[in-house]
């Protein structure tokens, strides 16, 4: 890969690891409000204003977080390209593909 090519895919994947970032926060977000709601509650848990029954909610919870792990895979994954194709980038870097770099180092 050409240089210009390793910094358009870098700056892609920079993209993409802002948005799961943000992306991250509805899943985690769920995942905590119904772990309250299963230690807070009896045998009916109310998420959402649905009523479920204690085996339900634990189930939709278990949803929830299996979703929260797929997003944490995703943002490894994309960490891990970020990092291979900062290994490939050699010789004088500019001052804006230094900047990508530090972001995508700061997006960790």
């Amino acid at each position: 890969m050409s240089h210009q090519e390793v910094i358009a895919q870098l700056k892609k994947v920079v993209r993409r690891l802002r948005w799961l970032n943000i992306l991250q926060l509805l899943p985690d977000t769920l995942l905590v409000y119904s772990i309250i709601q299963l230690a807070f509650s009896g045998q009916l848990v109310t998420l959402f204003n649905a009523t479920f029954n204690r085996r339900e909610a634990i189930l939709v919870t278990v949803m929830f977080a299996l979703i929260d792990i797929c997003v944490t895979g995703i943002r490894y994954n994309d960490r891990v390209a970020g990092k291979r194709l900062i290994s490939q980038l050699t010789g004088q870097l500019t001052a804006p593909e230094v900047t990508l770099i530090k972001r995508f180092e700061n997006l960790k």
